[in-house]
């Protein structure tokens, strides 16, 4: 049985020999896989996604023909099961690199309002609530996976603090009754 010792060119000698038995999509001229700008499964434009559409989509609405078109086409839209699933979370799921903020795109393509710079509304009351319609178009159409992630927090912190209020109630009691009895 011969020593072999750990020296860096054992070691280098041995990392390109293994290495070099593995296949290379460049070396069989296979074209690299394309990285979709959105992230989840399944596709990244499907019909019937939240957000997209015509002209009633980009901005808030100013007419009541676009107010109407608006709250028929996305109130009565309801959350496809990827947008559940992605919302909810899953081991190994991908997510956007953010700076600030990691929230990445589920739906991805020509149509959202958000490329580049939204289009703004021309009247003073649309400008006025455009905050208030922005934020309520990115959580509950454009990216509805959000209010999914954001309720299965609620959720999550609603179920670990019961038990604890209800610990806590239990103790109050035990100490008001432990009060009349004992000297405090």
């Amino acid at each position: 049985a011969r020593y072999c010792s750990p020296l860096p060119a054992n070691m280098l000698r041995r990392a390109a020999c293994r290495l070099s038995l593995r296949r290379s999509a460049v070396a069989h001229n296979e074209a690299p896989k394309v990285r979709k700008q959105s992230f989840g499964y399944g596709d990244h434009a499907p019909a019937g996604a939240p957000g997209f559409g015509g002209e009633h989509q980009l901005y808030p609405p100013e007419t009541v023909g676009n107010t109407v078109k608006y709250i028929s086409e996305n109130m009565t839209n309801i959350p496809k099961r990827k947008e559940i699933i992605e919302g909810f979370g899953y081991p190994g799921q991908r997510h956007s690199a953010g700076g600030l903020c990691t929230i990445g795109r589920i739906y991805y393509g020509p149509g959202r309002y958000d490329y580049g710079r939204p289009k703004m509304p021309k009247g003073w009351f649309a400008n006025f609530f455009y905050p208030v319609w922005e934020f309520g178009h990115l959580m509950f159409v454009a990216d509805r996976w959000v209010a999914w992630r954001v309720l299965r927090h609620i959720l999550g912190i609603a179920i670990c603090y019961i038990p604890f209020n209800l610990q806590m109630q239990w103790n109050k009691k035990m100490i008001e009754e432990y009060k009349t009895h004992h000297e405090w």
